[in-house]
């Protein structure tokens, strides 16, 4: 009778090395471009209103001071004030922590912030400062909608007629804008459904609109200028 074999032991993989830690300043810096990357205006607060960040959406929303401006000691506040007295209310309202949403009226497009309250120790504890989270402007990133309409084989022009479609135009509105028959327009419309798949042009701008809104880097590197 032949003797056993040995058993054959369990190999247990070498325990591998941590990962080395980014250094503090890149973790922030690549934070901050992330911040940057997405399309909403976003807001870091402190207790007070003061503004301790804002990535480029934000900025930009702050630039046109439609409904937002940068007040005395870096402070945000509305362009009215009603405005102002409701995002005042917002911030006593996060210190308690306690989220919220502040609509700010303009003539153009109106604006809605919503006040999330952030503690920077455990859940649970005191509340450090607030984060405004801006509601997005209508419309589509062109390098979004470039990509999009690259993907499903759209012509230029189908590409143009749809940008203006994502705006919130209608289609006798594109028409007299580029000066084309109302008939072209519909052909247009009629091959982009085609070419997607899309049972209406609803559809399409809807799925365009709910696409990551991919922000082109031309932009960013104007905002850093």
């Amino acid at each position: 009778m032949p003797s056993p074999q040995p058993l054959m032991s369990a190999v247990v993989p070498a325990a591998s090395e941590p990962a080395p830690r980014l250094p503090e300043a890149m973790l922030a810096a690549l934070f901050s471009r992330a911040l940057d990357e997405i399309d909403h205006g976003l807001l870091l607060l402190d207790l007070g209103g003061r503004i301790l960040h804002a990535n480029h959406p934000a900025q930009r929303e702050l630039a046109t001071q439609r409904a937002l401006r940068v007040g005395q000691g870096g402070v945000l506040c509305a362009a009215s004030g009603t405005g102002h007295a409701r995002i005042r209310l917002a911030l006593h309202d996060a210190e308690r922590d306690c989220r919220s949403i502040v609509e700010l009226e303009h003539a153009e497009e109106p604006l809605s912030l919503a006040f999330v309250p952030l503690a920077g120790g455990r859940a649970g504890g005191a509340i450090d400062g607030v984060l405004v989270i801006c509601s997005r402007r209508t419309g589509v990133q062109p390098l979004t909608l470039q990509m999009y309409a690259r993907s499903r084989g759209l012509t230029p022009t189908e590409q143009s007629v749809l940008a203006q479609l994502c705006a919130g135009k209608a289609a006798e509105e594109i028409a007299e804008r580029q000066g084309i028959c109302l008939s072209t327009v519909r052909t247009h419309i009629k091959n982009m459904r085609l070419k997607t798949g899309a049972s209406s042009i609803r559809d399409i701008v809807h799925r365009v609109t709910r696409m990551p809104q991919i922000v082109s880097t031309l932009r960013m590197v104007a905002a850093n200028q």
